[in-house]
């Protein structure tokens, strides 16, 4: 199967750190399959796999055909993944094996259990690893407009800086499988945004507290910021507005993290990112 998305740079970084465990002689042979050779020659004794695989990152920064389909990153994906399996039983006559780790998790194929913070990466991304087959799970749109590397450009571009921290450490939480660690900054991390965007709209008023932003970009904004009209707060015609019911999900049990696992730790993240992603372009466009 094709695909023509970009993954986020976390991912490509994730799968660099693959392709680090191979031999130099693998990472020659993958050189020279991508066309890449030339880096080989003349030969160079000294060449680390570190500068050879951050040639390849560098590369895997921008959207670009590879040898086999429209995508350079799944090409390289899908190397990755029949390299693994090659001296191995066909994932397909595994019977659909159930691999298992400590903190709970369940992969459907060997690859993934391997390489796990590979998996949740792409999983953030939108895809999945399915025994040999790299399958979408979300729709174009929502792949889009959740897009990683966008979000934290228009953060540096706010300067937004805690509130980037608040999610780089759900990011690194939930590659991790910290499922706990990363819900805990998923709330901070929409609390820290709206307080960043009422300073900047309203640099005149104390916020401190998302319930003061809140407040703050729905009556005192002009125009307001949070709209009534989408029902992003309460109105005489919704009692039950999206921010405060986001507000109420990304923390159910409380303030504390509270239990969870991989299908819900991924909610919490997918709908923050979205959001977020929201605020941000919407605010990008106001000043």
């Amino acid at each position: 199967m094709i695909f023509f998305k970009m993954f986020s740079l976390k991912t490509n970084v994730e799968l660099i750190y693959v392709i680090e465990q191979f031999s130099h002689s693998e990472i020659d042979r993958m050189l020279n399959i991508f066309g890449w050779g030339i880096l080989l020659y003349p030969p160079d004794l000294n060449m680390t796999k570190v500068k050879k695989t951050n040639y390849i990152l560098n590369y895997l920064k921008t959207p670009q055909k590879g040898p086999y389909t429209e995508s350079l990153q799944m090409d390289i994906l899908q190397y990755l993944i029949d390299n693994f399996y090659r001296n191995k039983p066909d994932p397909k006559n595994l019977n659909y094996a159930v691999y298992q780790n400590p903190n709970e998790t369940k992969y459907e194929d060997l690859f993934s259990f391997n390489h796990n913070a590979l998996t949740y990466s792409l999983k953030r991304d939108g895809f999945v690893i399915k025994g040999r087959e790299v399958r979408k799970i979300l729709p174009n749109e929502i792949v889009e407009a959740r897009t990683e590397d966008e979000l934290v450009q228009l953060l540096n571009k706010f300067k937004f800086t805690i509130t980037k921290g608040h999610l780089e450490q759900a990011i690194n939480n939930h590659a991790q499988g910290n499922w706990a660690g990363a819900n805990s900054q998923f709330r901070p991390f929409i609390e820290s945004l709206l307080i960043d965007i009422c300073k900047k709209i309203l640099p005149q008023n104390n916020c401190e507290s998302g319930a003061t932003a809140i407040k703050l970009l729905s009556l005192t904004a002009n125009p307001t910021f949070l709209k009534s009209e989408l029902n992003e707060i309460e109105n005489s015609k919704c009692d039950k507005p999206f921010v405060e019911g986001l507000w109420k999900r990304l923390h159910p049990e409380g303030t504390h993290p509270g239990l969870s696992d991989e299908e819900d730790s991924t909610f919490r993240y997918h709908i923050s990112i979205v959001f977020a992603h929201y605020l941000l372009k919407r605010l990008d466009k106001r000043l």
